[in-house]
Protein backbone atom coordinates (compact mmCIF):
# COMPACT_ATOMS: atom_id res chain seq x y z
CA UNK A 1 0.00 0.00 0.00
CA UNK A 2 1.93 3.29 -0.93
CA UNK A 3 1.28 6.13 1.73
CA UNK A 4 2.82 8.76 -1.09
CA UNK A 5 0.05 11.24 -1.66
CA UNK A 6 -0.53 13.40 -4.86
CA UNK A 7 1.68 16.78 -4.27
CA UNK A 8 4.37 14.34 -3.58
CA UNK A 9 4.12 12.29 -6.88
CA UNK A 10 4.02 16.03 -8.68
CA UNK A 11 7.32 17.04 -6.82
CA UNK A 12 8.40 13.09 -7.68
CA UNK A 13 7.90 13.85 -11.49
CA UNK A 14 10.40 16.92 -11.43
CA UNK A 15 13.27 15.06 -9.71
CA UNK A 16 16.48 13.74 -11.49
CA UNK A 17 16.97 10.24 -12.68
CA UNK A 18 19.53 7.80 -12.22
CA UNK A 19 20.06 4.66 -14.15
CA UNK A 20 19.90 1.35 -12.12
CA UNK A 21 22.80 0.07 -14.35
CA UNK A 22 19.83 -2.41 -16.20
CA UNK A 23 18.97 -1.40 -19.39
CA UNK A 24 15.80 -3.95 -18.77
CA UNK A 25 15.16 -2.67 -15.28
CA UNK A 26 15.20 0.89 -16.65
CA UNK A 27 12.01 -0.34 -18.88
CA UNK A 28 10.26 -1.59 -16.13
CA UNK A 29 10.39 1.79 -14.08
CA UNK A 30 7.75 4.46 -15.36
CA UNK A 31 10.51 6.98 -15.51
CA UNK A 32 13.16 4.83 -17.17
CA UNK A 33 15.19 4.53 -14.56
CA UNK A 34 15.24 6.02 -10.46
CA UNK A 35 14.15 9.22 -9.29
CA UNK A 36 17.11 10.40 -7.01
CA UNK A 37 16.00 11.06 -3.72
CA UNK A 38 13.41 7.79 -3.80
CA UNK A 39 13.22 4.85 -1.66
CA UNK A 40 13.36 1.54 -3.65
CA UNK A 41 12.10 -1.88 -2.12
CA UNK A 42 13.26 -5.19 -3.04
CA UNK A 43 10.46 -7.95 -2.14
CA UNK A 44 11.50 -11.37 -1.92
CA UNK A 45 10.39 -14.90 -0.51
CA UNK A 46 13.66 -16.05 0.56
CA UNK A 47 17.38 -15.33 1.18
CA UNK A 48 18.58 -17.14 -1.96
CA UNK A 49 16.20 -15.18 -4.33
CA UNK A 50 18.78 -13.06 -5.60
CA UNK A 51 17.29 -9.49 -4.49
CA UNK A 52 20.72 -9.10 -2.51
CA UNK A 53 22.92 -9.26 -5.73
CA UNK A 54 20.23 -7.37 -7.53
CA UNK A 55 20.31 -4.53 -4.93
CA UNK A 56 23.99 -4.35 -4.29
CA UNK A 57 24.51 -4.56 -8.53
CA UNK A 58 22.24 -1.68 -8.95
CA UNK A 59 23.79 0.52 -6.29
CA UNK A 60 27.07 -0.25 -8.23
CA UNK A 61 25.37 0.90 -11.35
CA UNK A 62 24.09 3.89 -9.94
CA UNK A 63 27.17 4.90 -8.21
CA UNK A 64 29.02 4.31 -11.14
CA UNK A 65 26.62 7.22 -12.89
CA UNK A 66 27.30 9.46 -9.87
CA UNK A 67 30.95 8.85 -10.78
CA UNK A 68 31.29 10.22 -14.10
CA UNK A 69 31.14 13.89 -11.96
CA UNK A 70 31.80 12.90 -8.78
CA UNK A 71 33.14 9.46 -6.55
CA UNK A 72 30.01 7.83 -6.13
CA UNK A 73 29.50 6.21 -2.38
CA UNK A 74 27.40 3.23 -1.48
CA UNK A 75 26.75 2.85 2.57
CA UNK A 76 25.64 -0.67 3.31
CA UNK A 77 23.80 -1.07 6.88
CA UNK A 78 24.12 -4.99 7.13
CA UNK A 79 22.58 -5.82 10.90
CA UNK A 80 22.47 -9.40 9.80
CA UNK A 81 25.29 -10.31 8.00
CA UNK A 82 23.80 -10.59 4.59
CA UNK A 83 26.58 -8.55 3.06
CA UNK A 84 30.15 -10.17 1.03
CA UNK A 85 32.24 -7.35 0.56
CA UNK A 86 34.72 -9.19 -1.57
CA UNK A 87 32.00 -10.15 -3.86
CA UNK A 88 31.04 -6.41 -4.45
CA UNK A 89 34.81 -5.05 -4.69
CA UNK A 90 35.37 -6.72 -8.53
CA UNK A 91 32.56 -4.62 -9.19
CA UNK A 92 33.62 -1.58 -7.81
CA UNK A 93 37.20 -2.35 -9.51
CA UNK A 94 35.73 -2.63 -12.96
CA UNK A 95 33.28 0.15 -12.30
CA UNK A 96 35.46 3.03 -12.20
CA UNK A 97 35.62 6.09 -14.69
CA UNK A 98 38.31 7.96 -15.48
CA UNK A 99 40.27 6.81 -12.21
CA UNK A 100 37.31 8.04 -10.09
CA UNK A 101 36.34 4.21 -8.56
CA UNK A 102 32.59 3.83 -6.91
CA UNK A 103 33.39 3.43 -2.95
CA UNK A 104 31.46 1.53 -0.36
CA UNK A 105 31.31 2.01 3.37
CA UNK A 106 30.08 -0.91 5.69
CA UNK A 107 28.07 -0.08 9.16
CA UNK A 108 27.07 -3.28 11.23
CA UNK A 109 24.93 -1.64 13.58
CA UNK A 110 24.11 -4.29 17.17
CA UNK A 111 20.27 -3.53 17.61
CA UNK A 112 17.24 -2.47 15.67
CA UNK A 113 17.18 1.08 16.99
CA UNK A 114 20.75 1.56 15.41
CA UNK A 115 19.81 0.35 12.61
CA UNK A 116 16.98 2.13 11.85
CA UNK A 117 19.32 4.91 12.86
CA UNK A 118 22.39 4.55 10.99
CA UNK A 119 19.52 4.09 7.56
CA UNK A 120 18.14 7.32 8.80
CA UNK A 121 21.49 9.14 8.79
CA UNK A 122 23.21 7.35 5.57
CA UNK A 123 19.89 8.48 3.82
CA UNK A 124 20.63 12.31 4.84
CA UNK A 125 24.13 12.52 3.84
CA UNK A 126 24.69 14.73 0.66
CA UNK A 127 27.75 12.68 -0.55
CA UNK A 128 25.81 9.08 -0.28
CA UNK A 129 24.54 7.85 -3.25
CA UNK A 130 22.83 4.75 -2.39
CA UNK A 131 22.08 3.15 0.45
CA UNK A 132 21.69 -0.94 0.85
CA UNK A 133 19.67 -2.50 4.06
CA UNK A 134 18.31 -5.27 4.81
CA UNK A 135 15.91 -3.71 7.67
CA UNK A 136 14.20 -5.86 10.46
CA UNK A 137 11.94 -3.48 11.65
CA UNK A 138 10.46 -0.99 8.70
CA UNK A 139 7.74 0.71 10.74
CA UNK A 140 5.45 3.07 8.64
CA UNK A 141 7.00 6.19 10.68
CA UNK A 142 10.59 4.81 10.08
CA UNK A 143 9.95 4.38 6.53
CA UNK A 144 8.97 7.86 6.40
CA UNK A 145 11.76 9.30 7.90
CA UNK A 146 13.58 7.56 5.49
CA UNK A 147 11.75 8.65 2.51
CA UNK A 148 12.30 12.80 4.11
CA UNK A 149 16.07 11.91 4.40
CA UNK A 150 16.66 10.58 0.57
CA UNK A 151 14.23 13.97 -0.54
CA UNK A 152 16.67 15.74 1.33
CA UNK A 153 20.08 14.18 0.26
CA UNK A 154 19.07 13.16 -3.24
CA UNK A 155 20.54 9.80 -2.12
CA UNK A 156 18.40 6.48 -2.90
CA UNK A 157 17.46 4.02 -0.77
CA UNK A 158 17.53 0.22 -1.57
CA UNK A 159 15.99 -1.88 1.01
CA UNK A 160 15.50 -5.60 0.89
CA UNK A 161 12.32 -7.14 2.55
CA UNK A 162 10.80 -10.41 2.70
CA UNK A 163 7.74 -10.62 0.13
CA UNK A 164 5.23 -10.72 3.35
CA UNK A 165 5.95 -7.08 3.50
CA UNK A 166 4.11 -6.31 0.50
CA UNK A 167 0.81 -6.63 2.72
CA UNK A 168 2.26 -3.74 4.77
CA UNK A 169 2.04 -0.05 4.20
CA UNK A 170 5.37 1.40 2.11
CA UNK A 171 6.45 5.07 1.36
CA UNK A 172 8.70 3.49 -1.06
CA UNK A 173 8.29 5.03 -4.70
CA UNK A 174 8.50 1.50 -6.13
CA UNK A 175 7.97 -1.98 -4.62
CA UNK A 176 10.25 -4.65 -7.00
CA UNK A 177 9.40 -8.25 -5.98
CA UNK A 178 11.90 -10.74 -7.00
CA UNK A 179 12.11 -13.99 -7.80
CA UNK A 180 14.56 -16.79 -9.39
CA UNK A 181 14.34 -18.26 -12.64
CA UNK A 182 15.86 -21.76 -13.21
CA UNK A 183 18.78 -21.47 -15.07
CA UNK A 184 22.29 -23.94 -16.05
CA UNK A 185 24.16 -20.77 -17.03
CA UNK A 186 27.62 -20.60 -15.28
CA UNK A 187 28.38 -17.14 -13.97
CA UNK A 188 25.09 -15.43 -14.29
CA UNK A 189 21.89 -14.97 -11.96
CA UNK A 190 18.32 -14.90 -13.91
CA UNK A 191 15.59 -13.53 -12.21
CA UNK A 192 11.71 -11.97 -12.74
CA UNK A 193 11.41 -8.94 -11.28
CA UNK A 194 7.78 -7.26 -11.00
CA UNK A 195 6.66 -3.82 -10.22
CA UNK A 196 4.01 -5.32 -7.93
CA UNK A 197 3.27 -1.72 -5.91
CA UNK A 198 3.96 1.82 -5.79
CA UNK A 199 2.49 4.86 -6.39
CA UNK A 200 3.09 4.86 -10.56
CA UNK A 201 -0.35 3.06 -10.48
CA UNK A 202 -1.67 6.19 -9.92
CA UNK A 203 -0.80 7.28 -13.27
CA UNK A 204 -2.52 5.37 -15.71
CA UNK A 205 -0.96 1.83 -14.53
CA UNK A 206 -3.76 0.71 -11.80
CA UNK A 207 -4.68 -2.84 -12.22
CA UNK A 208 -1.69 -3.68 -13.80
CA UNK A 209 1.56 -5.75 -13.11
CA UNK A 210 4.76 -5.02 -15.22
CA UNK A 211 7.57 -7.79 -15.26
CA UNK A 212 10.83 -8.08 -16.94
CA UNK A 213 13.74 -11.13 -16.43
CA UNK A 214 16.70 -9.89 -16.29
CA UNK A 215 20.12 -11.88 -15.67
CA UNK A 216 22.92 -10.68 -13.58
CA UNK A 217 26.45 -10.68 -14.79
CA UNK A 218 28.05 -12.15 -11.09
CA UNK A 219 31.66 -11.55 -12.65
CA UNK A 220 31.29 -8.37 -13.27
CA UNK A 221 28.43 -6.82 -11.72
CA UNK A 222 26.15 -5.76 -14.38
CA UNK A 223 23.36 -6.96 -16.66
CA UNK A 224 24.31 -9.74 -18.81
CA UNK A 225 23.50 -9.11 -22.72
CA UNK A 226 20.86 -11.39 -24.85
CA UNK A 227 24.08 -12.47 -26.55
CA UNK A 228 25.65 -13.55 -23.44
CA UNK A 229 22.53 -14.75 -22.18
CA UNK A 230 20.07 -15.97 -24.79
CA UNK A 231 17.16 -16.55 -22.39
CA UNK A 232 16.10 -12.84 -21.64
CA UNK A 233 12.63 -12.09 -22.31
CA UNK A 234 11.76 -8.57 -22.04
CA UNK A 235 9.13 -6.66 -20.33
CA UNK A 236 5.19 -7.00 -20.57
CA UNK A 237 2.19 -6.11 -18.94
CA UNK A 238 -0.43 -8.11 -17.88
CA UNK A 239 -3.95 -7.99 -16.54
CA UNK A 240 -5.48 -11.09 -16.07
CA UNK A 241 -4.26 -14.63 -17.12
CA UNK A 242 -5.47 -14.61 -21.06
CA UNK A 243 -8.74 -16.62 -21.67
CA UNK A 244 -7.87 -20.17 -23.24
CA UNK A 245 -9.82 -21.67 -26.14
CA UNK A 246 -11.36 -24.63 -25.50
CA UNK A 247 -12.21 -26.97 -28.53
CA UNK A 248 -15.32 -28.95 -28.45
CA UNK A 249 -15.12 -32.78 -27.85
CA UNK A 250 -16.79 -33.54 -31.39
CA UNK A 251 -16.51 -30.43 -34.64
CA UNK A 252 -17.85 -31.53 -37.67
CA UNK A 253 -15.29 -31.86 -40.14
CA UNK A 254 -15.38 -32.75 -43.88
CA UNK A 255 -13.92 -35.04 -45.64
CA UNK A 256 -11.95 -33.98 -48.55
CA UNK A 257 -12.06 -37.53 -49.98
CA UNK A 258 -15.65 -38.69 -49.73
CA UNK A 259 -17.56 -35.16 -49.52
CA UNK A 260 -19.02 -37.01 -45.41
CA UNK A 261 -18.88 -35.74 -42.46
CA UNK A 262 -16.63 -37.28 -39.92
CA UNK A 263 -15.54 -36.45 -36.00
CA UNK A 264 -12.54 -35.24 -34.58
CA UNK A 265 -11.71 -35.40 -31.11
Amino acid sequence: MPLLELPELAEWRERPVVTSGFRSLDRLLPRGGVARGSLVEWLADDEVSGATALAAAVAVGMATAAGETVGGTILVVDRGGRFYPPAVMPWLAAAGVGGRRPQCIVARPARDDDEVWAIDQALRCPGITAVLAWPRQAHPTAMRRWQLAARSSQAVGLLVRPGRARREPSWAMHRIAVAPVADGALGSRRLRLTLVDGPWSVGGLAGHERSVEVAIDLVRGREATVAEHPLIRGPHCFRQAPPQVHRPAHVPMHSQEGGRACRAS
